[in-house]
Protein backbone atom coordinates (compact mmCIF):
# COMPACT_ATOMS: atom_id res chain seq x y z
CA UNK A 1 0.00 0.00 0.00
CA UNK A 2 1.42 3.83 -1.45
CA UNK A 3 0.40 5.98 1.80
CA UNK A 4 0.25 9.59 1.58
CA UNK A 5 -0.61 12.60 4.46
CA UNK A 6 -2.31 15.85 3.90
CA UNK A 7 -3.41 17.29 6.75
CA UNK A 8 -4.40 20.56 8.36
CA UNK A 9 -1.54 23.05 8.22
CA UNK A 10 -0.14 24.77 11.23
CA UNK A 11 -2.08 27.44 10.16
CA UNK A 12 -5.04 26.17 9.44
CA UNK A 13 -5.10 24.66 12.93
CA UNK A 14 -4.15 28.42 14.35
CA UNK A 15 -6.94 29.60 11.92
CA UNK A 16 -9.58 26.86 13.64
CA UNK A 17 -8.40 27.05 17.08
CA UNK A 18 -10.47 30.86 17.19
CA UNK A 19 -13.83 28.94 16.70
CA UNK A 20 -13.56 29.13 20.14
CA UNK A 21 -13.91 32.86 20.82
CA UNK A 22 -17.25 34.16 20.94
CA UNK A 23 -19.03 34.17 17.12
CA UNK A 24 -21.30 37.19 15.52
CA UNK A 25 -22.48 35.28 12.74
CA UNK A 26 -21.96 32.13 9.84
CA UNK A 27 -22.46 32.64 6.28
CA UNK A 28 -22.47 28.92 4.48
CA UNK A 29 -21.61 28.72 0.35
CA UNK A 30 -21.23 25.82 -1.26
CA UNK A 31 -17.72 25.53 -1.44
CA UNK A 32 -16.49 27.81 1.75
CA UNK A 33 -17.99 28.30 5.62
CA UNK A 34 -16.90 31.50 6.62
CA UNK A 35 -17.82 32.60 10.78
CA UNK A 36 -17.23 36.02 11.85
CA UNK A 37 -15.71 36.41 15.24
CA UNK A 38 -16.60 39.28 17.67
CA UNK A 39 -13.51 40.41 17.43
CA UNK A 40 -14.05 41.94 14.09
CA UNK A 41 -11.79 38.86 12.38
CA UNK A 42 -13.37 36.19 10.41
CA UNK A 43 -12.07 32.37 9.97
CA UNK A 44 -12.80 31.51 6.73
CA UNK A 45 -13.51 27.27 5.96
CA UNK A 46 -12.95 25.57 2.71
CA UNK A 47 -12.08 22.35 0.89
CA UNK A 48 -8.34 21.99 -0.58
CA UNK A 49 -7.28 19.49 -3.13
CA UNK A 50 -4.19 17.72 -3.61
CA UNK A 51 -3.57 15.79 -6.41
CA UNK A 52 -1.87 12.41 -4.89
CA UNK A 53 -1.29 10.41 -7.84
CA UNK A 54 -3.06 10.43 -11.20
CA UNK A 55 -6.95 10.28 -11.32
CA UNK A 56 -6.33 10.42 -8.09
CA UNK A 57 -7.47 13.67 -5.59
CA UNK A 58 -7.38 13.94 -1.76
CA UNK A 59 -9.61 16.30 -0.13
CA UNK A 60 -8.59 18.44 3.55
CA UNK A 61 -10.39 21.39 5.19
CA UNK A 62 -8.09 24.70 5.09
CA UNK A 63 -8.97 27.67 7.38
CA UNK A 64 -8.01 31.05 7.31
CA UNK A 65 -8.10 34.49 9.21
CA UNK A 66 -9.24 37.20 7.56
CA UNK A 67 -10.91 40.51 8.16
CA UNK A 68 -14.63 40.58 8.44
CA UNK A 69 -15.28 44.36 8.30
CA UNK A 70 -18.90 43.98 6.31
CA UNK A 71 -19.54 40.51 7.35
CA UNK A 72 -21.94 39.46 9.66
CA UNK A 73 -23.68 36.01 8.82
CA UNK A 74 -26.51 34.94 10.49
CA UNK A 75 -26.49 34.73 14.22
CA UNK A 76 -25.71 31.47 15.33
CA UNK A 77 -26.45 32.08 19.18
CA UNK A 78 -25.35 29.07 21.22
CA UNK A 79 -21.43 29.74 20.06
CA UNK A 80 -21.89 33.66 20.60
CA UNK A 81 -20.79 33.82 24.02
CA UNK A 82 -17.40 32.33 23.09
CA UNK A 83 -15.93 29.13 25.35
CA UNK A 84 -16.58 26.97 22.52
CA UNK A 85 -14.61 23.71 22.08
CA UNK A 86 -13.05 22.23 18.52
CA UNK A 87 -12.01 18.54 18.42
CA UNK A 88 -10.17 17.97 14.60
CA UNK A 89 -10.89 14.63 13.14
CA UNK A 90 -9.34 12.65 10.58
CA UNK A 91 -9.90 10.82 7.45
CA UNK A 92 -8.88 8.11 4.42
CA UNK A 93 -9.16 8.60 0.83
CA UNK A 94 -7.88 5.46 -0.96
CA UNK A 95 -8.38 3.66 -3.79
CA UNK A 96 -9.17 -0.16 -4.69
CA UNK A 97 -6.60 -2.52 -7.07
CA UNK A 98 -8.26 -3.13 -10.49
CA UNK A 99 -10.94 -5.79 -10.33
CA UNK A 100 -11.26 -5.56 -6.76
CA UNK A 101 -14.65 -4.48 -6.67
CA UNK A 102 -17.40 -6.02 -8.67
CA UNK A 103 -20.38 -3.76 -9.43
CA UNK A 104 -23.07 -3.51 -12.60
CA UNK A 105 -21.63 -1.24 -15.45
CA UNK A 106 -17.93 -1.30 -13.90
CA UNK A 107 -14.84 -2.74 -16.45
CA UNK A 108 -13.22 -5.44 -14.83
CA UNK A 109 -10.04 -2.78 -14.96
CA UNK A 110 -11.77 0.07 -13.05
CA UNK A 111 -10.46 1.44 -10.05
CA UNK A 112 -12.60 2.80 -7.48
CA UNK A 113 -12.12 5.09 -5.05
CA UNK A 114 -13.23 5.42 -1.37
CA UNK A 115 -13.57 8.05 1.29
CA UNK A 116 -14.04 7.30 4.82
CA UNK A 117 -12.72 7.36 8.18
CA UNK A 118 -9.59 4.82 9.05
CA UNK A 119 -12.02 2.42 10.61
CA UNK A 120 -13.38 1.43 7.22
CA UNK A 121 -10.03 1.22 5.28
CA UNK A 122 -10.32 -1.62 3.73
CA UNK A 123 -7.36 -3.84 3.92
CA UNK A 124 -7.24 -4.55 -0.15
CA UNK A 125 -6.72 -0.44 -0.51
CA UNK A 126 -3.98 0.37 -2.92
CA UNK A 127 -3.36 3.88 -2.28
CA UNK A 128 -4.34 5.62 0.85
CA UNK A 129 -3.78 9.58 1.63
CA UNK A 130 -4.66 10.43 5.64
CA UNK A 131 -6.45 13.67 5.67
CA UNK A 132 -8.00 16.34 8.16
CA UNK A 133 -11.60 16.38 6.26
CA UNK A 134 -14.05 17.42 9.34
CA UNK A 135 -14.16 19.17 12.98
CA UNK A 136 -17.17 19.70 15.44
CA UNK A 137 -17.24 23.16 17.43
CA UNK A 138 -19.29 22.18 20.53
CA UNK A 139 -20.66 25.23 22.22
CA UNK A 140 -20.79 25.41 26.06
CA UNK A 141 -24.69 24.71 26.50
CA UNK A 142 -23.88 21.37 24.57
CA UNK A 143 -25.08 22.21 21.27
CA UNK A 144 -22.76 21.46 18.36
CA UNK A 145 -21.89 22.12 14.24
CA UNK A 146 -20.29 19.57 12.07
CA UNK A 147 -18.24 21.20 9.44
CA UNK A 148 -16.65 18.81 7.16
CA UNK A 149 -15.76 18.22 3.07
CA UNK A 150 -18.78 17.39 1.07
CA UNK A 151 -19.29 14.30 -1.36
CA UNK A 152 -19.14 16.22 -4.44
CA UNK A 153 -15.38 17.95 -5.42
CA UNK A 154 -14.64 20.85 -3.27
CA UNK A 155 -17.80 21.24 -0.99
CA UNK A 156 -18.09 21.79 2.46
CA UNK A 157 -21.05 21.00 4.53
CA UNK A 158 -22.07 21.67 7.38
CA UNK A 159 -24.33 20.14 10.03
CA UNK A 160 -26.06 21.27 12.61
CA UNK A 161 -28.93 18.91 13.71
CA UNK A 162 -27.76 17.37 16.67
CA UNK A 163 -28.86 13.45 15.87
CA UNK A 164 -26.54 13.75 12.50
CA UNK A 165 -24.03 15.59 14.87
CA UNK A 166 -24.01 12.56 16.82
CA UNK A 167 -24.26 9.83 14.76
CA UNK A 168 -21.09 11.67 12.85
CA UNK A 169 -19.50 11.63 16.53
CA UNK A 170 -20.13 8.05 17.51
CA UNK A 171 -19.05 6.80 13.48
CA UNK A 172 -15.77 8.55 14.48
CA UNK A 173 -15.75 6.83 17.72
CA UNK A 174 -15.33 10.05 19.76
CA UNK A 175 -16.51 10.21 23.05
CA UNK A 176 -16.44 13.35 25.48
CA UNK A 177 -16.66 11.05 28.34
Amino acid sequence: MREYRFQATPETVEALRQLRGAWRGMMVAEHSITVVLQDGRAVRIQSDTADVESLFDAYRLQADIESAEGLYGVPVEPFANGNNDIVLFTGVTWSEPPGTVRAEGLTEHAVMHFSGHPGQLSDTAEVVCVTTDAFVIAASDGSGVLMRTGLRPGAVEVERNPEKVRAFLVDRGYSAA
